[in-house]
């Protein structure tokens, strides 16, 4: 279709758009765009029912940053000025693609001016459907889409002399860099100038108008050199914007734009950080269902830490539950809810296991989460852990009392002996996340601590199954020699170097 589209055959537009109907128009506009193919943007125009023309505004939308000539961009402009004519209505989320994902993916720095005039048309045409609390959270956006960019620029990573992974940018990247912090501030300047210095506060027309100088001392940075601080801007601006410039004030959830974005670019720490930082708790349990939905681990520990206490424990459940579920589209992976359980998100060791095993049987919970559930947080897997622990002490002790055995260990000290056969265990549960450890690997080290204390009377299995992770952990480290608790060894064992 998109081939059709490009060359301007018709009649294969038209026989394609019969049989697949609602991804014919995106596409056959496309290639209309890539061919510059007037006849066949008016007919996709007229063809095509409210759905399609609001798909193919996207589409004019995805492609500003792409164009490379004032050719093409004046045929862009006359494209999206059809498809408003006919009815097309997708203003937000076009303007949430053009200043999103598209800076991401398409993005190119040639003839910024002409392109900046398609942005602005957008806002201009769009006037009725854009309100204050949108253009506030699209100016977010764009300073998370940016700190995406930036971060991607920092993050090379070449081989030191010792093994050691360091970060660095050539001086090439260094460039880029402030190439980035150039751009984000001209998007920023279109929209303040087109609508969201009249909406919200004339304190943006200093990010309209005024100089890269002019900027940094607003911004507050002062380093002789913009490769210094080039990563600062972003938040900064977010920091200005939110404050200064009142977008905080205009309602509860104007936050949870960039916070999506951040979460879906990988950047939702530093982002959260700075929300937390300037009071934006409105939607701190928004940004907890985020976190767990896309897997960031360190932004999911840190909301759950400073988060206002007392928390509320309907939002804890509802957060992590919307995360967990599949009703709007299945999350990154497991791993996030794992790390709210591991965190003991409910701040009760007792309802946060309760709420793991309802989680697993809820019908609208992702297949991936149930699973995971099912083999590490439920009763279930505590008797597999049980049962995986007695197998391996059997299989500890028959290795031991094998006189053959190439390892000849029983030969060895005991604690080495201990060591051997249980140090994995404590390091892994030790490396796990949170205060609490899964019902699995509490099953495992109640065999092992049962059977490494046997006959000392001096804990009873009802003691080890109230115990929590911290005292099990320090019960199974006695057994260790000591140079295994030592925190050099950890650092060794547990960061590979």
């Amino acid at each position: 279709m998109t081939c059709a589209g490009w060359s301007g055959h018709v009649h294969v537009v038209d026989a394609l758009i019969k049989l697949t109907r609602s991804v014919s128009f995106g596409a056959a506009f496309v290639g209309a765009l890539v061919g510059l193919q007037k006849d066949m943007v008016d007919h996709v125009v007229h063809v095509a029912d409210k759905h399609g023309l609001d798909k193919c505004l996207l589409m004019g939308a995805a492609r500003i940053w792409s164009c490379s000539t004032v050719e093409e961009v004046k045929f862009l402009l006359y494209a999206i000025q059809r498809l408003v004519d006919a009815g097309a209505k997708s203003f937000q989320r076009a303007m949430q693609v053009s200043c999103g994902d598209a800076v991401i993916e398409y993005w190119n720095g040639d003839i910024f001016m002409h392109k900046a005039q398609i942005l602005q048309r957008l806002v201009v045409l769009g006037s009725n459907h854009l309100t204050p609390d949108f253009f506030g959270r699209i100016l977010l956006m764009i300073c998370v889409t940016f700190l995406c960019k930036l971060r991607k620029c920092h993050e090379k990573t070449c081989e030191g002399p010792a093994g050691i992974t360091k970060q660095y940018c050539k001086s090439g990247e260094d460039l880029r860099c402030a190439t980035i912090v150039q751009d984000m501030i001209n998007v920023l300047s279109v929209v303040c100038k087109n609508g969201a210095a009249d909406l919200i506060s004339s304190r943006l027309l200093d990010v309209a108008y005024g100089s890269f100088d002019d900027i940094r001392r607003l911004l507050h940075i002062f380093e002789p050199h913009l490769e210094t601080c080039s990563s600062e801007w972003p938040l900064k601006m977010l920091q200005f914007m939110l404050i200064d410039c009142g977008i905080k004030d205009l309602s509860p959830t104007v936050t949870t734009l960039p916070a999506f974005q951040a979460a879906r670019l990988n950047v939702l720490l530093p982002v959260v950080k700075c929300f937390f930082e300037l009071q934006c708790f409105d939607a701190a349990y928004v940004y907890l269902d985020l976190s767990i939905t896309f897997c960031q681990i360190d932004a999911i520990r840190y909301i759950l830490r400073v988060i206002p206490k007392p928390p509320d424990t309907a939002n804890l459940i509802q957060a992590v539950r919307a995360a967990a579920s599949n009703t709007r589209g299945p999350p990154r992976g497991p791993q996030g809810v794992l790390c709210a359980l591991h965190s003991n998100f409910l701040c009760n060791e007792t309802e946060t296991l309760a709420e793991a095993a309802k989680l697993a049987e809820l019908p609208e919970t992702d297949v991936s989460v149930k699973m995971a559930l099912r083999s590490e947080w439920s009763q279930q897997a505590f008797n597999e852990g049980i049962q995986a622990g007695q197998r391996h002490f059997l299989n500890w002790m028959l290795v031991r009392k094998h006189a053959l055995s190439p390892l000849r260990v029983g030969e060895l000290p005991l604690e080495i002996q201990v060591a051997i056969g249980y140090f994995p265990l404590y390091r892994d549960c030790l490396n796990t996340p949170g205060s609490l450890i899964s019902q699995r690997q509490r099953g495992e080290v109640v065999v092992a601590l049962q059977q490494l204390c046997q006959g000392s009377g001096k804990f009873t299995y009802s003691t080890l199954m109230s115990a929590d992770k911290r005292l099990l952990l320090s019960l199974l480290a006695a057994h260790l020699p000591a140079w295994c608790r030592s925190p050099e060894f950890k650092r060794r064992v547990f960061t590979g170097f």
